[in-house]
């Protein structure tokens, strides 16, 4: 099997540029160039559809509005084939049916079996999936989604919170500019159950079932998306209160505008991005992909494990860029219209590391978007295949996460 990146084709938006102006007298604020503001903090941003005639300084930055792409239970019905949970060494899943007959490594996963019935966290954490949607009706995850407390208790029809939306119960679609994030692609939907599927005896579990899952759709429903969506896309899970953001997706250029976004959002809110290190088994250090190559603070990066304790065959890595392993070949999850899949990518291990930051969180609240990140490279469990090429040189445990 062949495991790819998912380019995006171009897309129908008029706004070809992304212009950051750092500068509130600068002369690009008074031109009669059609502008549409997307971002008022940390600095005024704006999509346009010209280059300006304006060079780029540090106090005015233009980017080409590019391309974005995938990087695509406690006695739950599918609980048996999920080895990232529960490696038994032989329930690995085929993506046909039945099992891998390559025998795993017992016990090389994330450390959760035995760890639920140890946790009482009172907190639930919004975990924003900025993706392809959420199918919010699917039985193990219509009880996990966020709720939109002033739209639930407002008036139908008006935009009760006044973020632009109108009736956002759930979260956003950005592509199609409306309030309703469903998933029309599976990818999404397969990311937040491996979050936060509930634990309700049918289906599969989530990492954390007390999570809520906030649906942020950027992306048509082949994958395809640009960053000024994931820009817009961000901006609304920051505002709306979402603690730890998933990123399954990446761009090949990197975007000073999103990077700064990004770190004004952990510094002002505290905000966790998790990123996932991509597919074409790159050394990201020397070939960067983005958001997975930022070095922020409040940034983690996350290859793939396999079954067997070993990178997969895909995943990227980076020793200074990416920083941890997650299981990342073939996980069963959620899909849309109430069915499971099984998908392999470094956009199945991010999720995972999602579900126990947001874990971590619930735990104690008062730890910072750096605390976090560190205790995540040092709690990570060694595994050799990992030596020199991501951060902690391990792979993601809860047990020694969460102290238990």
């Amino acid at each position: 099997m062949k495991y790819i990146l998912l380019l995006a084709l171009s897309l129908n938006s008029y706004a070809n540029y992304i212009v950051m102006v750092k500068n509130k007298n600068h002369p690009f604020l008074q031109t009669k160039t059609s502008k549409e503001l997307i971002l008022s903090s940390p600095f005024n941003t704006f999509l346009v559809e010209r280059k300006p005639n304006f060079p780029n300084s540090e106090s005015f930055i233009v980017e080409e509005n590019q391309e974005t792409f995938l990087f695509s239970n406690p006695h739950d019905e599918f609980y048996e084939w999920q080895w990232a949970l529960d490696n038994k060494g032989d329930n690995e899943p085929r993506r046909g049916g039945g099992r891998v007959p390559i025998p795993g490594v017992v016990a090389s996963d994330i450390g959760i079996k035995d760890s639920w019935n140890q946790l009482s966290f009172d907190n639930e954490i919004i975990v924003a999936v900025v993706d392809t949607g959420i199918d919010h009706s699917h039985e193990d995850l219509k009880n996990q989604m966020w709720i939109n407390q002033k739209e639930l208790n407002g008036i139908e029809g008006i935009d009760d919170d006044g973020n632009g939306f109108v009736d956002d119960l759930n979260g956003v679609d950005i592509f199609h500019g409306d309030s309703d994030p469903m998933d029309d692609n599976k990818h999404g939907t397969h990311v937040a159950g491996i979050i936060g599927a509930e634990h309700n005896s049918i289906g599969i579990a989530g990492v954390n079932t007390r999570v809520k899952l906030m649906g942020v759709k950027y992306m048509d429903k082949k994958g395809r998306g640009n960053l000024a969506g994931a820009i817009k896309a961000t901006k609304y899970a920051v505002e709306n209160g979402a603690q730890v953001i998933n990123n399954s997706w990446g761009m090949l250029k990197e975007s000073e505008i999103l990077k700064e976004y990004f770190e004004y959002a952990g510094r002002e809110s505290g905000v966790i991005f998790v990123a996932a290190a991509g597919n074409n088994y790159k050394n990201l250090d020397e070939s960067p992909l983005f958001p997975a190559a930022f070095k922020l603070e409040n940034q983690v990066t996350v290859a793939a494990l396999n079954p067997e304790n070993r990178m997969t065959g895909f995943s990227c890595y980076g020793p200074t860029t990416v920083h941890l392993a997650a299981p990342g070949r073939n996980i069963m999850s959620t899909v849309p219209g109430n069915k499971y899949k099984v998908l392999s990518g470094t956009s199945m291990s991010a999720p995972y590391v999602a579900g126990a930051i947001s874990l971590l969180l619930a735990k104690d609240a008062t730890l910072s978007p750096k605390e976090v990140k560190d205790r995540l490279i040092s709690s990570a469990v060694f595994v050799p295949h990992f030596k020199g090429r991501t951060v902690s040189e391990g792979r993601l445990d809860l047990r020694n996460l969460l102290g238990l």
